[in-house]
């Protein structure tokens, strides 16, 4: 797409969401350049257009990809597939396979500028995930990491204002570390409100977007195991069945598992052991065949402990 063309499409956008240029560009770029490149006069780099297009809920495809840009992109690519595994794997398994997104996100640190706001955002956002060699980072270590990473493209964000925002996935994803940092440290209420914020904010940006299932998935997941923690059971069971009937029909099925365990738990303390037991078996079966060997172990554990049964295989 013509840089003219690309320009007036954003600001059509932009325009339909009600946002201003301040809105849009915060943290990625000037308001001088996002105008320059509504008018078709600007071209900026392909992450900081990338990262306009998502913040709109639009997919970065209709940017051409530089070899430069290609090579980033393959890595990104890989260090995903490394990171998913890294959470799924026990912790035998979990020191090789930090080493090796390590290892490819250094490849990551050399090829980034210093001003390429956006990739040190991913690169920050996995070291957090990855922890330590030793292991994970205290929670005061990984909210400080955190609040930096989420300030470099959202300045001036705010927990109890996080409705207000338009947010990436790639954001999106550090504020569910985040909130998931505040109820490690005790804090699930804190942690509870920002879900509950994070929730507005995605469907704020429109259901009918591209990134949307994703994002609700990855929310509604951490936000009803909170609230299931909080022994909010009913609420916790109604998101986690739309969480489910999102996964399935939007083809979402890392979080499908995971579902299906809270409404089991959720069953379980509501009375409902029959309903419990059949969750249970569903998610375990799933679980095994995404090879989520951790939650195997964990699910089959509460099996066992809470309706003295084991899976059928």
């Amino acid at each position: 797409m013509r840089t003219e063309k690309l320009g007036e499409y954003i600001q059509k956008c932009r325009k339909a969401k009600k946002l201003t240029q301040e809105e849009l560009c915060a943290g990625i770029c000037d308001r001088t350049t996002l105008s320059r490149l509504e008018r078709g006069k600007q071209t900026p780099g392909r992450d900081k257009l990338c990262a306009l297009l998502h913040r709109l809920g639009l997919p970065g495809d209709l940017v051409p990809e530089s070899e430069h840009d290609a090579k980033i992109s393959a890595l990104k690519k890989d260090i995903r597939a490394d990171v998913i595994e890294f959470e799924k794997a026990d912790q035998k398994t979990r020191p090789r396979l930090r080493e090796q997104a390590m290892a490819k996100l250094k490849q990551m640190e050399k090829l980034t500028e210093k001003d390429d706001v956006i990739n040190q955002q991913y690169i920050l956002s996995t070291q957090v995930t990855l922890g330590k060699p030793d292991g994970p980072y205290t929670p005061a270590q990984r909210r400080k990491l955190l609040e930096k990473a989420i300030q470099m493209t959202v300045p001036g964000f705010r927990p109890d204002k996080a409705e207000n925002f338009w947010y990436r996935l790639e954001e999106t994803t550090l504020l569910n570390k985040l909130a998931r940092t505040f109820s490690m440290e005790g804090k699930r209420e804190e942690a509870i409100d920002l879900y509950s914020r994070l929730l507005q904010a995605i469907e704020k940006n429109g259901q009918e977007l591209e990134g949307y299932p994703g994002q609700f998935c990855l929310i509604a997941y951490n936000y009803a195991i909170n609230l299931g923690l909080a022994g909010r059971y009913e609420e916790a069971l109604e998101l986690a069945e739309r969480g489910q009937a999102t996964c399935v029909r939007h083809n979402q099925f890392l979080h499908l598992p995971g579902f299906l365990a809270i409404q089991a738990e959720c069953q379980f303390f509501l009375g409902e052991w029959e309903k419990s037991a059949d969750l249970y078996i569903q998610a375990d079966y799933l679980c095994k065949i995404l090879k989520n060997i951790r939650d195997i172990e964990i699910l089959r554990q509460e099996m066992r402990e809470r309706l003295q049964i084991d899976p059928p295989f």
